[in-house]
């Protein structure tokens, strides 16, 4: 619980600074851009000081809009690079996720393999499966079965002590113990699970159709770090995982994809983010300039 905390503050954190260091720049260029020029207008006669304000609130919404989209820019192209180092060699092909995030999908060992990189940081590593049940293994975590104990919900008992650290809740507990009990599967595991100093919060679940690695949180205030060797370990044993849990008798108690997790796993929700960026970043500036442009327009023309 400790780490995850420490995780959510660093995430704190880092939105502060660049909060600060954006402010520092946008106000005082506003008032050099914008208040400065307003007063010339205030104070002036004719149409002069109009036309400097005009000029210049312009100049002001193209800096700093020009200028977001230009670290944006930057910092996914940066992003970009380093992700396809680490999956492009494993036979994945890259692609924009939510306008500026990034996925990969492929497959490999005859099985449809995704990965998502998002805000958070947050990495997942998805494995197709036949299975249609749930899964759920993190290591033990104070919150995590205190939101448990709400849903009326109890981890498993688990007699092997080298799982004793970890919180494993199951649609299925009988088929859950017999997976677990299998010694590749549990060695998967608790690579999965271990073999990682860079996020706070580690966890493996098995939805119906696919099993996941969820990864969040940076213990670095800037920037995460992933070995290539660690990106294909990572998969490698999420597939052997995939692999065992079909090869022991199927579960008995079953469950379908919900119709959000259907959608999340399509990439529909994209689009949606992507529209809701654009208008954003680039409806809303034009509709401040296009008046301004406007005015300037029927001012010169007087």
């Amino acid at each position: 619980m400790v780490g995850v905390g420490k995780g959510w503050f660093r995430g704190y954190l880092r939105a502060t600074i660049i909060g600060v260091i954006a402010a520092a720049v946008v106000i005082p260029l506003g008032c050099v851009l914008i208040f400065i020029p307003m007063g010339i207008a205030v104070r002036g006669e004719g149409t002069t000081g109009t036309i400097v304000l005009a000029i210049s609130s312009t100049l002001f919404l193209l800096i700093t809009v020009g200028g977001a989209l230009l670290v944006a820019a930057l910092i996914i192209s940066r992003r970009v690079r380093w992700l396809d180092r680490l999956f492009t060699p494993l036979g994945l092909s890259g692609s924009m996720y939510q306008l500026y995030f990034r996925q990969y999908q492929g497959v490999l060992q005859g099985r449809r393999v995704r990965v998502r990189f998002r805000r958070g940081p947050t990495l997942e590593l998805y494995a197709s499966t036949s299975l249609q049940t749930r899964l759920s293994i993190a290591t033990r975590d104070t919150a995590g079965l205190a939101i448990a104990h709400m849903f009326n919900r109890e981890p498993l008992a688990l007699d092997d002590p080298t799982l004793g650290d970890l919180s494993v809740f199951a649609l299925d507990e009988k088929w859950a113990r017999t997976l677990l009990a299998n010694p590749e599967a549990r060695a998967a595991l608790r690579r999965l699970i271990d073999n990682d100093n860079s996020f706070v919060l580690r966890q493996v679940y098995l939805r119906p159709g696919e099993f996941c690695l969820y990864l969040y949180g940076s213990r670095q205030l800037w920037g995460i770090e992933i070995a290539p060797a660690q990106a294909r370990q990572w998969l490698d044993d999420l597939l052997t995982l995939a692999r065992v849990a079909e090869s022991v008798p199927p579960p008995q108690i079953t469950a379908q994809a919900s119709s959000l997790e259907l959608a999340a796993r399509s990439g529909r929700f994209t689009h949606t983010a992507a529209m809701i960026v654009v208008a954003v970043f680039v409806g809303l500036p034009l509709c401040a300039i296009i008046p301004i442009i406007a005015l300037l327009w029927v001012l010169t023309n007087q």
